[in-house]
């Protein structure tokens, strides 16, 4: 199992608007395929005074399925994302993998 990190920045004058956004399109959008699942939606607790930073997690089988999903659906919702907030949110994504403590 991976998981689909993505750090925003989002500056302070769109962050309503911004939240609002990522739970009512994207993580609903996202879901839709079927490929990534179980969301995880995270503030950062950092004094950042350009924005605040939030992590978004979702779990997917395989970096195969990930790839499918960014063909099909990441790539429309990233063009949302600026077409609606420019650089006022700013999204890096990463890929984790769980390691065995045993």
């Amino acid at each position: 199992m991976i998981i689909f990190n993505t750090t925003y920045c989002i500056d302070h004058s769109v962050i309503q608007a911004g939240l609002i956004w990522i739970k009512e399109n994207y993580i609903p959008k996202a879901m839709d395929s079927g490929q990534i699942h179980t969301p995880r939606l995270s503030k950062i607790l950092s004094d950042e005074t350009e924005g605040i930073n939030y992590s978004l997690q979702f779990l997917v089988n395989s970096i195969e399925e990930l790839e499918i999903w960014y063909q099909s659906t990441g790539d429309l919702l990233h063009q949302d994302m600026v077409g609606r907030f420019g650089d006022k949110m700013l999204g890096f994504s990463t890929l984790l993998e769980e390691v065995d403590l045993a």
